[in-house]
């Protein structure tokens, strides 16, 4: 266990622990996240509770263009945003909760991972936006009715919403991760004393020319 990043983690002192609520709401990050989990929401609630059109009695489609795939895939988006958002936001607490003074690899190794799925998924919002934006124009919404309206423009704009909540979260965390890698504690961060001498250097400080510990005796003839 020794060599692995999470070996030497270990819970905050009682004191510190007991504004762990506290500390967890001053993040900046974690309103960006609550937010990002509400506009999953409406995204994935509104084309799945008013996603169809009932063309016939057996004949349902979407309401975008008529393409289920892209129903499909804008509530898959938001399912898997929203469980992102509850895992991520637990790690925050995490981050409350342990001591990683003694442990910046694993700190740094959660901020990686914390940027590359908030990364990718701000992607994925993105391809979700253009692909209901332009099926959506392509719709002949005539006799749709007014949630169906509504709905469908909702989940377009709170796609175009998510992705920049998303990004937001890369920078902040980016900016996080820069502060570790800089910080004195950070493995390879040194200061000027680790610096090597150069060879035949003493490390006591110099004397002047011709002064010594010894008492001055004049030589003898």
């Amino acid at each position: 266990m020794q060599g692995l990043p999470f070996a030497s983690l270990k819970l905050r002192p009682e004191t510190e622990r007991q504004n762990i609520l506290k500390d967890f709401l001053l993040y900046p990050i974690t309103y960006i996240r609550l937010v990002g989990l509400l506009c999953s929401i409406i995204v994935f609630g509104c084309v799945a509770d008013q996603g169809t059109v009932v063309l016939s009695s057996t004949v349902s489609l979407c309401f975008y263009n008529y393409n289920n795939n892209c129903c499909n895939f804008a509530i898959a988006i938001g399912v898997l945003a929203f469980l992102l958002c509850l895992v991520f936001l637990m790690k925050d607490v995490l981050y409350n909760v342990l001591d990683f003074s003694d442990n910046i690899t694993m700190k740094k190794l959660l901020l990686v991972i914390d940027i590359a799925v908030n990364g990718l998924w701000s992607f994925m919002w993105f391809v979700t936006f253009i692909y209901t934006a332009d099926q959506w124009r392509k719709t002949n919404s005539y006799g749709f009715s007014t949630s169906n309206t509504n709905c469908a423009n909702s989940g377009v704009a709170f796609s175009f919403f998510s992705i920049l909540l998303w990004i937001a979260i890369v920078v902040v965390n980016a900016i996080l991760l820069i502060r570790v890698i800089r910080s004195p504690g950070h493995p390879g961060k040194s200061g000027y004393s680790s610096f090597p001498e150069p060879p035949g250097t003493a490390s006591s400080p110099a004397q002047p020319v011709g002064s010594s510990d010894q008492p001055y005796s004049p030589p003898e003839y």
